[in-house]
């Protein structure tokens, strides 16, 4: 019987890193959709168990590759110049 070398994995698998936490479901799928129109990859991860009648409730985790970290948190700061609140109006009157 002869042993197979497994093939190398051609592209090294991206580490994932926190950027930010979401409160629900759908506010982690808000913020996953302005990352994705950017590009950048994200994947949520729900921080903590299970409650069948709350499905979409309790807090989410946004992960990101380790190396497009700094451009997700810039995105997502508000106030920051590519932030979530850019271009929107001042004031309102």
């Amino acid at each position: 019987m002869a042993l197979r070398r497994r093939a190398r994995d051609p592209a090294p698998r991206p580490r994932w890193t926190r950027a930010a936490v979401a409160q629900h479901q759908p506010e982690a799928e808000m913020l996953a959709g302005l990352l994705a129109d950017r590009g950048i990859p994200v994947m949520i991860r729900r921080t903590t168990f299970d409650v069948p009648d709350m499905l979409a409730g309790g807090p989410r985790e946004l992960l990101v590759p380790e190396d497009r970290e700094g451009e997700a948190r810039e995105l997502l700061t508000p106030g920051s110049a590519g932030g979530a609140t850019a271009g929107a109006p001042e004031s309102m009157p």
